[in-house]
């Protein structure tokens, strides 16, 4: 089957049940396989993502790493992402807002969030048929049905969500850091257990879930960068 075969709702549940006992890195290694160049993984350089950075440094350095530059990442995140770029080799793809909304966050921080992350991620997966990412089950509500391999449409187009952690709890993920050497975000050993932009970004709330501290207060949990895109 050609890689465009895979493009159907019926054809991803089937691969996504064949391999629900495989390794992330044998997911990986399907995506990158099944998709060559034409399968990219986002990372925020703030958490799971280094997992899958570090996995596919190991797998294949040509594939993009695509990181979203809103303007507004910690001072840590940013040192922190040239620093893992550099030891990894990785093949880093930056984008950028198209236009400067200055403080929007403080008034409408949907309208931030869709001008400084969902449209410039719209523009990443124009050139993909497989978006790699890492989110998981246990992150949050909103997150808890998601499988390791899904169906999407952009527009109408076609696009394979890959979720090699979808399946993994956060001590898995920081077992697999610790247990290989990997550096990671300084913010993470300062309470922050989900770190997005720093207007919107606090520590994690006692008692609340992993993304507790993100746009607290404000009934929001998601940025848009995983319900822009329709799940069939």
């Amino acid at each position: 089957m050609s890689n465009g075969g895979f493009l159907t709702p019926e054809a991803v549940k089937s691969q996504a049940q064949s391999l629900a006992g495989a390794t992330c890195e044998e997911v990986l290694s399907w995506a990158v396989r099944t998709f060559p160049g034409r399968a990219g993984l986002t990372c925020s350089f703030s958490g799971q993502g280094i997992v899958l950075a570090h996995m596919i440094a190991g797998i294949d350095r040509r594939v993009p790493v695509m990181f979203l530059d809103t303007g507004f990442h910690f001072p840590e995140t940013y040192a922190f992402k040239d620093q893992f770029v550099k030891q990894y080799n990785l093949n880093l793809v930056e984008y950028h807002p198209a236009t400067d909304p200055g403080p929007l966050y403080e008034t409408d921080p949907d309208g931030c969030c869709a001008i400084r992350k969902v449209e410039p991620m719209q523009r990443a997966t124009a050139g993909l048929d497989a978006w790699i990412t890492a989110l998981r089950r246990d992150q949050s509500e909103s997150r808890s049905d998601v499988d390791l391999l899904e169906y999407h449409e952009v527009d109408g187009r076609p696009l394979v969500k890959v979720l090699p952690l979808a399946h993994w709890t956060r001590t898995e993920v920081w077992n697999y850091i610790l247990g290989h050497g990997i550096p990671y975000n300084p913010l993470l050993d300062q309470g922050y257990s989900s770190i997005g932009c720093w207007p919107c970004t606090q520590r994690t709330l006692a008692g609340g879930d992993e993304r507790s501290g993100r746009w607290s207060g404000q009934g929001k949990t998601e940025c848009g960068l995983h319900t822009f895109t329709q799940r069939k």
